[in-house]
């Protein structure tokens, strides 16, 4: 797909660089949009028939046929919410627009640019209704003005591009976290807070000194200690810069003073 003259001057005016690929969700769009105008084509074609059987008392005729349009009219329902809520949400881009240092974003009204150091958190999360079946990826960005920027069904490749912004994210958000946790400050990741004595969840907390792993896996964000016998644990949902928190904790582990907790 080729980038339009107005994203590639948009690009240029913020430095972006050089121009990678399209992220084009426009055609999902109409084809997610389009099943539930054909359901309720159905239902209508289903409806006028089952109307004239039970006004001429043919019950059994009209029983079947209405029931057919009751269920594709709960169908169009259910497709039309389902297609409103994950493709014309706000901060959903029909087209998103890959540069070497950042992203242009058309959301259908306006171009909006960011460089990579102006994102702040990214959570990424893919599901798989079944073993076998696509993952559904979920990419949620977030600026540093507290915008969001949505990824999900409809964009092609949304898994790759979810971890080419969330490595570019990482590298940016994990010597944030280092220093501040340096600084002897707390930083809320989701449900876990990081801090110079270890981490924090739901009350529980477990110290630098005892964490002896940290990772992602099927979808779950945990920090172990090294007998197993402490587990913290959250959806990778709901936890921005899952990676970040993931590296920030080996980074820490490994650089901890012998003698107690606290970070160097």
């Amino acid at each position: 797909m080729p980038f339009p003259s107005s994203v590639l001057d948009q690009a240029a005016r913020r430095e972006l660089g050089e121009p990678i690929r399209a992220f084009d969700a426009r055609g999902a769009r109409r084809r997610a949009l389009a099943r539930p105008v054909l359901l309720t084509a159905a239902a209508a074609a289903f409806a006028a028939p089952a109307a004239a059987a039970f006004g001429s008392d043919r019950l059994l005729a009209g029983v079947p046929a209405a029931l057919s349009a009751v269920v594709c009219l709960y169908a169009a329902v259910w497709t039309f919410r389902r297609a409103a809520g994950n493709l014309l949400r706000s901060g959903t881009p029909r087209v998103l627009y890959l540069f070497v240092h950042g992203l242009v974003v058309d959301d259908g009204r306006r171009l909006a640019t960011h460089h990579w150091d102006e994102l702040t958190a990214v959570t990424v999360s893919g599901v798989q209704a079944a073993e076998g079946a696509p993952t559904r990826w979920r990419v949620t960005v977030t600026a540093a003005d507290g915008r969001e920027i949505a990824l999900g069904d409809g964009t092609p490749d949304a898994g790759v591009l979810g971890e080419i912004v969330s490595a570019e994210v990482t590298t940016r958000a994990v010597p944030r976290i280092m220093a501040a946790i340096e600084a002897r400050e707390r930083v809320r990741l989701g449900p876990f807070t990081l801090g110079p004595h270890g981490i924090d969840k739901d009350g529980d907390r477990l110290p630098w000194s005892s964490v002896a792993e940290a990772g992602i896996d099927n979808g779950m964000v945990y920090a172990r200690d090294a007998d197993g016998l402490v587990e913290m644990t959250a959806l990778a949902a709901r936890v921005p810069n899952a990676a970040a928190f993931v590296e920030v904790c080996r980074r820490v582990r490994d650089g901890r003073r012998d003698d107690g907790d606290l970070v160097r």
